[in-house]
């Protein structure tokens, strides 16, 4: 591998890491973790969903996830319900307190993705996306067929 695509590749990973720092600080200044942010941020977004699927979107560990979501149940962010068409699985759903928790986090994300996207502008956060999706793509496949 040519060293100069060599040293750019780990320079991309780092800010990667570095773009995922940013978003643990933000997390901290609301008291949560990273991945309390991340949980909270997607049912915020999405609605209710499964531990497995929070897991699978994000790449967590189970035991991550479920250690999250009881101490999130514990402060009345979230209940467990069953899923409609599957009574053996729960599904996590915010409360309107949760809700309201988690709402000035938003806020917060929505403010820095916005101010990046009007930097950025459309055309080279489109292509930004797409190649990063294409990196990780590959990466998963990677080390999932090793």
């Amino acid at each position: 591998m040519d060293n100069n695509i060599k040293y750019s590749l780990i320079d991309l990973n780092m800010y990667i890491n570095q773009i995922r720092g940013s978003w643990v600080q933000l997390a901290k200044k609301f008291n949560i973790n990273y991945h309390e942010m991340l949980m909270m941020y997607h049912l915020y977004r999405h609605g209710a969903c499964t531990q497995k699927q929070i897991c699978e979107y994000y790449l967590l560990p189970k035991q991550t996830v479920n250690n999250i979501v009881m101490a999130m149940k514990e402060s009345d962010y979230i209940r467990l319900e069953f899923a409609e068409n599957n009574r053996k699985e729960k599904v996590i759903v915010l409360t309107p307190s949760g809700e309201e928790y988690i709402s000035s986090l938003v806020a917060s994300m929505d403010k820095v993705e916005k101010s990046m996207s009007e930097k950025m502008g459309d055309e080279k956060q489109f292509l930004l996306a797409n190649l990063l999706i294409d990196y990780g793509d590959i990466i998963k496949q990677e080390i999932i067929s090793d």
